[in-house]
């Protein structure tokens, strides 16, 4: 049977697709999203690893159990945090250099690149890993979201801009587009 064709897809929805793609052609099982009405993301209160790991179990990712406070899941996207008149989080702002939330090499595009630059899609991030990564910072640290950490959005950028790749699991590579896939499914 031919593939339905993708053109009426949104760039959430292609994103969404492609995640989905590599994930489960990887591990040999199907995954299945689960859908809540009024859910407000895709991914919501669900981290990478247990992405992975309900993708590993054969499960629906609806079915987690979700340990601790219920999830706030109200994620906003690169061009909510590049808008001139948001107000950016206290701890980060739209001039700090980048280096100073994420590390990277002192000789790299992104050293001393504004973060507000970096949000908007810096020219040298095609793969807009470094734009998503940086408003999935802003939206942790706004309380917008508090599923995903800190720690694994620094952990995400630095396996990504050292190896090319993210291991939210052991095992399981995460590309640009499947670390952009599932950010952006935080982000609805």
């Amino acid at each position: 049977m031919p593939a339905a064709p993708a053109s009426g897809l949104s760039a959430k929805g292609a994103a969404r697709r492609r995640f989905a793609k590599a994930g489960a052609g990887a591990t040999g099982v199907v995954l299945t999203l689960y859908s809540q009405p009024g859910m407000a993301c895709t991914y919501c209160g669900i981290s990478p690893s247990a992405a992975m790991s309900a993708i590993g179990q054969n499960k629906k990712i609806g079915t987690l159990s979700h340990k601790g406070p219920a999830a706030v899941c109200n994620g906003q996207p690169p061009s909510y945090w590049a808008n001139e008149e948001t107000r950016w989080p206290a701890g980060c702002s739209k001039t700090d250099p980048f280096h100073r939330h994420f590390s990277c090499a002192t000789f790299s595009n992104w050293y001393n690149e504004s973060c507000n630059n970096v949000v908007i899609g810096a020219n040298y991030d095609a793969s807009r890993v470094g734009q998503h990564l940086m408003a999935a910072y802003l939206n942790v640290l706004s309380g917008r979201v508090n599923f995903i950490s800190i720690e694994s959005i620094k952990a995400a950028w630095t396996e990504w801009s050292t190896k090319g790749y993210y291991e939210p699991i052991a095992g399981q590579k995460w590309y640009a587009n499947d670390i952009v896939g599932y950010l952006a499914g935080t982000m609805d």
